[in-house]
């Protein structure tokens, strides 16, 4: 026998072989070992898992009452300050040079007016009258100058509006800044919340008010119940992935020292439906945004559509194309 009628051979064996491999493993899957579910009527809760980090409540700007430079900054991060305490000062100079301007002119003013009114008869004339009115003016309108003058200074000093901690202190001593510019922000750290990049697939099984239990990264031993209470209605996006910020309040637990920025494991308990018809997610073919079943009967296999609602643990809800106690088979 030639060489090349050799290799014909050995390649006419080889792929028998693989045919007789290709059967067998048909067979075997197609027989006994094929596994199937039945159709079941129950009830179904998702669970949804995600990530969360605390964040102060309701935070305090702390704000310049006036321009100017800033002269003195009195506070740093971290640092716990009354309402009254002064956070910062802006420099005095020019509005000192203002205040005492506006009293000398309150002085000239008065001085204008005693003169006038010495001179008057006692009886005088409209005009008499008139520059009379006009020389009370100019003193009423000095004396509003000198309040004006007397409030800016006052202002210079920037004070806490209330209890706190100081969270951030975006400016430098020596920066120029303008009337209501934010010197400071400070925040009350018992009034935390939770904040949470809720996925958008699961935006449609999450309602206010539902419950969550929370496991902070720091403390994973104390489990916190807390309760949604915003789902931002507008949704953000970053690398790609579109999520809706979600609020959660709760009370800190007693003897535990939370700190804005830690990490936290959430857990929402969201939607339960009853008495529908469930089948294991493992029965599920999906092709594109249709989800197909093998269903057995008889003997026989058939594959079918259906239209599904939840999941959770395992199991699928099936709103449409199924029956109860139909079996399914297990992929």
């Amino acid at each position: 026998m030639s060489s090349a009628a050799r290799r014909r051979l050995l390649m006419l064996a080889i792929t028998a072989l693989v045919v007789i491999a290709v059967v067998v493993v048909y067979l075997l899957t197609r027989g006994g070992t094929e596994q199937t579910a039945t159709v079941t009527r129950g009830s179904i809760q998702v669970t949804i898992q995600t990530v969360g980090r605390l964040a102060v409540k309701d935070p305090v700007a702390v704000r310049s009452g006036v321009s100017g430079s800033v002269k003195l900054l009195a506070v740093q991060v971290g640092d716990s300050v009354k309402a009254g305490d002064v956070v910062a000062v802006l420099d005095p100079a020019p509005y000192q040079q203002a205040l005492n301007q506006a009293e000398q002119e309150e002085t000239d003013a008065e001085t204008a007016l005693n003169v006038l009114e010495q001179g008057l008869p006692p009886n005088p004339n409209a005009d008499q009258t008139a520059q009379r009115l006009a020389a009370v003016q100019k003193v009423d309108e000095a004396k509003a100058a000198v309040k004006t003058a007397q409030d800016n200074l006052a202002a210079t000093l920037v004070l806490a509006p209330a209890d706190g901690t100081i969270m951030s202190v975006p400016v430098s001593a020596g920066s120029q800044v303008p009337s209501g510019a934010e010197i400071a922000q400070e925040a009350d750290l018992s009034n935390l919340q939770l904040n949470v990049d809720l996925d958008e697939v699961d935006f449609p099984n999450v309602t206010t008010g539902m419950n969550a239990s929370i496991r902070l990264d720091a403390y994973p031993a104390n489990e916190i119940t807390g309760t949604i209470q915003r789902i931002s209605p507008v949704a953000q996006t970053s690398g790609g992935t579109t999520t809706f910020p979600l609020t959660i309040g709760f009370s800190p637990p007693a003897g535990v020292a939370l700190r804005p920025g830690m990490n936290a494991s959430v857990s929402i308990q969201s939607k339960v439906r009853d008495n529908v018809l469930l089948v294991p997610q493992q029965a599920l073919q999906t092709v594109g945004d249709r989800t197909f079943v093998t269903v057995v009967s008889n003997g026989h296999h058939e594959e079918r559509e259906i239209r599904v609602g939840l999941s959770s643990g395992g199991k699928t809800e099936v709103a449409s194309g199924l029956s109860e106690g139909e079996k399914v088979v297990l992929h």
